[in-house]
C-alpha cells in the first residue's frame, strides 16, 4: 500500500526522521505544513501520508522476519494505561481503522488495507487529520523499534525511547492507549529498557521517490 504521492513520502519519512533524530523543530514544522493544505486537499493528502508510514513499518516488520515473512502471521495486543487488554472494537472509530489498516497490509491483505485507511481519513479537518497523522507516526516508530530487536520475533513491540517519547507527546499529543504487535504464537513481551537510543535510519525501499 505504497503511497504514489512523492510529495506525502517525503513528508512521512522527514516525520520519521525528525522523531528518530530527536528534531522537534523540525518535527513542528513538518506537521505545520500538513495543516496548510485547505480542506479540500488535507484528505488525500493526509492518507497517503498514513499509507507511507504503514509500508515503512510494515516492510520493517516483515523484513526482520526473515525466512518467516512468508509464513508469519500478526496480531495486535491492545493495553490501557493499567496494561489490561482493550478490545479493538472499543476504540474510537478512527483509531480502529488506522490499525486494522496496517494489520491487514502486515498480514497481505493490501485490499482490506486500503479499505481501513479510507475509514480511517473519512471527514477529516485540520485537527483531526494532524490527530491521524500522529497516531500512524506513533505506531510506525513503535514497530521500527520492534524490528531492531535482537529477538525480535519472541517480541512485543517496545515503546519509543525516552527522549522519542518526550518529543512525541509535545509535540504529537500521544492517546493514553499502547499498541503491541507480536506473532500470534508468541507471548514474550521485551523490556523497553533493552532498547539502545541511537539514530537510527528509516527502512527506505529500492524505488523510493529522491
Amino acid at each position: 500500500m505504497r503511497s504514489e504521492d512523492p510529495e506525502a513520502q517525503a513528508t512521512a519519512h522527514q516525520l520519521l526522521h525528525c522523531v528518530l533524530e530527536a528534531d522537534p523543530v523540525g518535527l513542528t514544522e513538518t506537521l505545520e505544513t500538513v495543516a496548510a493544505h485547505p480542506d479540500g486537499a488535507l484528505r488525500p493528502y493526509v492518507r497517503e501520508i498514513v499509507a507511507e508510514l504503514i509500508n515503512v513499518a510494515t516492510t520493517a516488520v516483515r523484513d526482520s522476519a526473515g525466512p518467516l515473512r512468508d509464513r508469519a502471521a500478526f496480531a495486535i495486543d491492545l493495553r490501557d494505561d493499567d496494561n489490561d487488554r482493550v478490545g479493538i472494537d472499543d476504540l474510537e472509530p478512527p483509531v480502529r481503522a488506522t490499525i486494522r489498516a496496517m494489520l491487514a497490509e502486515l498480514n497481505g491483505s493490501p485490499d482490506d488495507a486500503s479499505f481501513q485507511l479510507d475509514l480511517a481519513v473519512r471527514g477529516v479537518d485540520q485537527r483531526t487529520g494532524l490527530d491521524t497523522v500522529r497516531r500512524a507516526l506513533t505506531m510506525t516508530i513503535g514497530l521500527l523499534h520492534w524490528s531492531e530487536q535482537p529477538e525480535r520475533l519472541e517480541a512485543a513491540m517496545v515503546e519509543p525511547t525516552a527522549d522519542e517519547a518526550d518529543m512525541l507527546e509535545q509535540r504529537l499529543a500521544l492517546t493514553d492507549d499502547e499498541s503491541d504487535v507480536e506473532p500470534m504464537d508468541e507471548t514474550t513481551e521485551a523490556d523497553p529498557a533493552d532498547v539502545q537510543e541511537q539514530q537510527r535510519a528509516v527502512p527506505e525501499n529500492e524505488d523510493d521517490e529522491r
